[in-house]
């Protein structure tokens, strides 16, 4: 007879899964950074040693990830975070702090109910006595924000802010300015909600005054697919060249800024190198990131709308036209013939998980049209 022994580590497995997980959120090791504050004396999440001091395991996460976090959204790697996934039919039963069909609301628990909704009776599901509303950003003391207050501020030129309606306690879905739209004065187009130039690409890596590379350093090393510059990954791992028309689209290429990545664990994952073309130096910096951000297949690649030509945008690595991105349809007009009467913008809801970068993508959108409040 064999016996089998097998030793399941969770607690010890599960931090690290964890780890990997947030690195993809782009939160970076707590340890060696300035200003990184944690409130928890036995450490925080992102620290460098997974367990704790004196072996309590952490639980919280530090300033810095938090900011982290804030950043990857507002730099667009969020996206496929914020649609709403597919939902599995469920039967309807009052209390279990889902709002099922034919439920105003559900507060869970009776418990539940107690410390967090005074709003909604457990028992009915309905809204109490003189409540409009029971949650949501719209929704204050039982009673409905007024028309026009905002309750998601934009996160750059090319987000729009969402106002409550005054009809519900739920914000308004996430909306943006219409791809191809002109942002950072003429320099780049709207794109999913973000404008996405070379220069904010390069500082966001670099810090401040960090731009993108000379056409040079994308022409010398993005078309010779290695550490240097490559179009991303194949298969088996190894770099792939960019064919010539598609060199804007790879490594992402910047000069000036910082003598090091401010990403934190990228300062020892880049190369810099100083090239001379027919007499002209030339500074070309690239990322290429450390071994656990491996399953972010586009670290350091240049992102999807970021500008490649006249009318040209990069989508997966690939300079295209830009017009099959860009819906051609106006806002409809008032009795004057002012678009969106003149004091709103054509926008889209977001609706498509873009998680998956090894794809074409393939994009949903709604249109939409946000007026102006009179």
């Amino acid at each position: 007879m064999y016996l089998l022994n097998m030793s399941c580590q969770v607690m010890a497995a599960s931090p690290q899964t964890l780890t990997l997980y947030l690195y993809s959120a782009g939160m970076g090791h707590d340890d060696g950074r300035e200003n990184c504050f944690c409130r928890d004396w036995h450490g925080c999440i992102m620290a460098q040693s997974i367990v704790g001091l004196e072996n309590v395991q952490p639980y919280k996460f530090s300033e810095c990830s938090k900011n982290d976090y804030i950043s990857e959204l507002r730099g667009g790697q969020g996206l496929c975070l914020l649609n709403k996934p597919n939902e599995l039919i469920v039967h309807r039963q009052c209390g279990n702090g889902r709002l099922d069909e034919g439920e105003e609301c559900d507060c869970g628990t009776l418990a539940e109910c107690d410390h967090n909704s005074p709003c909604c009776d457990p028992f009915t599901c309905r809204l109490t006595k003189e409540a409009q509303c029971a949650e949501g950003e719209c929704c204050e003391r039982c009673q409905l924000k007024l028309r026009g207050v905002i309750c998601r501020e934009s996160m750059n030129e090319c987000d729009l802010e969402e106002t409550c309606t005054g009809l519900s306690g739920s914000c308004p879905a996430d909306s943006y300015k219409k791809n191809g739209v002109a942002c950072q004065s003429g320099k780049g187009h709207c794109y999913a909600g973000h404008c996405p130039t070379l220069a904010t690409q390069c500082e966001k890596i670099w810090g401040t005054g960090s731009t993108g590379a000379d056409k040079e350093c994308f022409e010398q090393f993005n078309s010779k697919g290695s550490v240097t510059g490559h179009c991303g990954k194949d298969n088996g791992g190894n770099f792939m060249k960019c064919e010539s028309e598609n060199v804007k689209c790879g490594s992402l290429q910047c000069q000036s800024g910082n003598r090091y990545p401010v990403v934190p664990g990228m300062d020892e994952y880049y190369t810099r190198t100083v090239v001379t073309i027919k007499g002209q130096e030339y500074d070309c910096k690239a990322t290429t990131g450390p071994p656990e951000y491996s399953k972010i297949g586009r670290l350091g690649l240049v992102m999807d709308g970021s500008p490649c030509g006249n009318n040209l945008i990069c989508v997966n690595q690939t300079c295209v036209s830009m017009y099959p991105f860009v819906d051609q349809s106006k806002c409809p007009t008032d009795h004057n013939n002012n678009e969106c009467s003149a004091k709103g913008e054509h926008s889209y809801h977001y609706k498509n998980d873009r998680s998956s970068f090894n794809k074409q993508p393939n994009f949903s959108f709604n249109a939409g049209y946000i007026a102006g409040n009179s």
